[in-house]
């Protein structure tokens, strides 16, 4: 009997600061699409200017761009990890969420948790279904 190889689909990545980096953006294996953690950098790979609401608001961008090159947008996203070092921060974050974002919303977890970029102000991870849409169910 024969087992089935299961193929993990990597793409180029689409920040050019990426191109070179050792790990993918976005991985996907049969309909789930995976992002690696994601953050407010520009496509240089330099943190947005602008606080957390601009590093915020670019972080869901560039989720947005890593799922996209799976086929896979936003509204497929199921799953979110959200980590902000400063806890006063997440009631920024519940405030741009909407913008991109809508309900029903998807699973999340919110981590107040150091980061390992100087600067960073949040990171967000996301995993989406392709040909997904969360949709309300009585």
């Amino acid at each position: 009997m024969s087992k089935e190889t299961k193929v993990i689909e990597v793409r180029e990545a689409p920040f050019t600061w990426a191109k070179t980096a050792e790990y993918s953006q976005a991985v996907k294996v049969g309909d789930v699409v995976y992002t690696a953690g994601i953050g407010g950098f520009d496509d240089a790979g330099e943190l947005v200017d602008g606080g957390f609401v601009e590093q915020a608001r670019q972080t869901f961008r560039n989720i947005e761009l890593a799922l996209r090159a799976h086929g896979v947008g936003l509204e497929s996203i199921v799953k979110m990890s959200v980590h902000v070092p400063n806890v006063a921060d997440y009631d920024l974050f519940k405030q741009v969420r909407p913008e991109f974002l809508q309900a029903p919303w998807p699973a999340s977890i919110a981590i107040s948790s150091g980061l390992l970029v100087e600067g960073m102000l949040i990171e967000m991870d996301a995993v989406a279904v392709v040909d997904g849409k969360r949709v309300f169910v009585d």
